[in-house]
């Protein structure tokens, strides 16, 4: 099936609210909110994949920057007019001053990494006062989460595969013990049950407004979940 939609009116897709999509949607709409953006904004989107972070905002909206180490991924966010840094960020350091950006974006990157811990203090370190730190991953249910990170410590992994599981209430526990000098803004969900292909329900806006108000008040259920934070100090 081709995308011949565009989802929120901004990129093709299967569905015209396509609800992998709102990830992107809403925290382009949050990080409005917080800071007064301009050309001269700096974001930093870490494991930046195909730019679709980038989708969700103006031309003017910032100049973007991004860590990638998939060769496709690198040129494709090149030709959206990233500048792309080809490193390993589970062991060497983002190629940036302290206090660089404003927006730092880590969607659906953790749970890739062998050594979050040093990932995390890197993103801080680059990141101004007052700036925002996007931080979004796949959720499980608790005890689920926490076999599947045993079966994760038994297995060796390559570059780029799933090394961690979070629920939604560890993954907050996790970075509240690692970065607390932030202050979590915002934390939601979206898509309880998918229909992006089939049964084209995600074309429908009230399909669209009960997945995401499900997604917002009832994050437990969630296949995933975005958490934004200021950083205070």
């Amino acid at each position: 099936m081709q995308k011949n939609e565009m989802a929120f009116g901004r990129i093709p897709a299967y569905c015209k609210y396509e609800l992998f999509m709102e990830r992107y949607r809403s925290a382009a709409e949050i990080i409005r909110g917080q800071l007064k953006l301009s050309k001269t904004t700096k974001f930093l989107d870490i494991g930046a994949g195909e730019g679709y972070m980038k989708y969700f905002f103006d031309a003017g909206e910032g100049k973007w920057f991004g860590v990638e180490c998939w060769k496709e991924r690198i040129l494709k966010c090149k030709s959206l007019g990233y500048q792309i840094a080809d490193i390993d960020i589970n062991t060497t350091p983002l190629p940036y001053p302290d206090g660089n950006f404003d927006v730092v974006i880590a969607s659906h990157v953790i749970e890739h990494l062998s050594n979050i811990d040093f990932c995390l203090k890197e993103m801080d370190r680059v990141l101004k006062k007052g700036g925002i730190l996007l931080i979004a991953t796949p959720t499980k249910p608790p005890l689920i989460a926490e076999l599947i990170n045993l079966l994760h410590k038994l297995q060796p992994k390559d570059l780029g595969e799933t090394q961690n599981a979070f629920s939604v209430l560890s993954l907050k526990s996790f970075i509240a013990k690692r970065l607390s000098n932030y202050t979590l803004i915002d934390s939601r969900g979206f898509r309880i049950v998918s229909a992006r292909k089939r049964l084209k329900l995600e074309n429908l806006h009230s399909f669209y407004k009960i997945s995401t108000f499900l997604g917002k008040y009832l994050t437990f259920l969630v296949p995933e979940v975005n958490n934004i934070y200021k950083k205070t100090a």
